[in-house]
């Protein structure tokens, strides 16, 4: 297993209005993103939207533009409201063969492949740390609460060591 890379996102939490889910996808999918369905992720070129909780997105920009969230709160106008929660998260992504197996280690979660495809995302405690997280193609995203991201990423070190018998 990799040592857990930290990465920055610009990140942006989307609400619909009552009955506004088609229109708010709508509207953000005219700026370039896809609102997957609850327990879900999308991926696009440097671009991730989760869905953890009903009628309630985040979207994770990669490219981190400077005009993000602005471009996402004209998009969504009223059909819904913007929150910008860069500075409110931290986001690390884990990769390697035994990843999922030490992962499983502080999550409450069934990450088996069947339980836990690519592209599944769910709101859990890991490390008893809320966090979010998402099977991506090659690996995992862990999004956890900005205020927490030093006792996170110490446990995530602990497991990466205890992986390449350093512990």
């Amino acid at each position: 297993m990799s040592a857990p890379e930290r990465v920055h996102f610009g990140i942006a939490h989307i609400a619909a209005w009552r009955g506004g889910d088609a229109a708010l996808a709508e509207r953000l999918q005219s700026i370039g993103w896809e609102l997957p369905p609850l327990g879900r992720a999308w991926f696009g070129p440097q671009r991730i939207a989760v869905c953890v909780q009903p009628h309630r997105w985040l979207l994770l920009d990669e490219s981190r533009s400077v005009d993000f969230t602005a471009r996402c709160l004209e998009a969504v106008a009223d059909t819904g409201a913007v929150v910008e929660l860069t500075a409110a998260r931290s986001a690390w992504r884990l990769r390697g063969a035994n990843a999922r197996q030490h992962l499983s280690a502080g999550c409450r979660l069934d990450l088996a492949p069947a339980a836990f495809p690519v592209g599944q995302a769910a709101a859990t405690t890991i490390a008893q740390v809320h966090a979010t997280i998402v099977a991506e193609p090659d690996g995992w995203l862990l999004l956890c609460s900005a205020s927490v991201t030093e006792h996170f990423d110490g446990w995530l070190q602990h497991i990466t060591d205890t992986a390449r018998g350093h512990a």
